[in-house]
């Protein structure tokens, strides 16, 4: 039998639970394309990871294969207010997500959320999406939508697991999905 233990924490602090199963050296952090270094990194990692078509028409329907990172920025991170994170393992990047900033209606909209092929199934998605839900948090944002292709139903499982609900469909016939804060299953 473990020992019990207690653990005091400050009311400020935020803790996810799925920490508790993740290796120590498993970090998120904040990167953006328009520094010039961490803009070349992503590069090499996105070049690698959309080698697999299907992987890039998962993740981004608009961009064509081959993958072009050019293509990749200019159409969706030029006009865009975004953050993006990447999910570190040992100091190497395994999984990304980038967050459209929509303060005119009080909303955020999760994009190209990708965790690399050698590591999914392990939760690291859940990760990902954990920490668009502690932004939102803190940012006392009230709604979240994304887009999933309908062709993906482990990322629509994924979703609807947090409350996500579809609300219709968008030009490329990929699911529309939205979650209120208020009503969310997992905060």
């Amino acid at each position: 039998m473990l020992p019990e233990f207690i653990i005091i924490l400050p009311e400020n602090y935020s803790f996810n639970y799925l920490n508790l199963f993740m290796e120590n050296e498993t970090t998120i952090e904040q990167l953006s394309y328009k520094n010039a270094e961490q803009s070349r990194i992503l590069k090499s990692c996105l070049e690698t990871w959309f080698k697999n078509p299907k992987d890039l028409q998962l993740t981004s329907p608009k961009v064509s294969y081959p993958f072009k990172f050019k293509n990749w920025i200019d159409i969706s991170y030029l006009k865009l207010e975004s953050v993006t994170y990447v999910l570190k393992k040992d100091d190497w990047i395994i999984g990304h997500m980038s967050i459209q900033l929509r303060p005119q209606f009080n909303s955020i909209h999760i994009f190209h959320l990708f965790v690399d092929r050698a590591n999914r199934s392990k939760g690291y998605s859940k990760l990902l999406v954990n920490n668009a839900l502690e932004y939102s948090k803190r940012k006392q944002i009230q709604k979240i939508t994304l887009a999933v292709n309908r062709n993906n139903p482990i990322a629509i499982k994924l979703y609807q697991t947090y409350g996500f609900e579809i609300v219709g469909e968008n030009k490329i016939g990929s699911y529309k999905m939205l979650l209120e804060i208020n009503k969310s299953k997992n905060q």
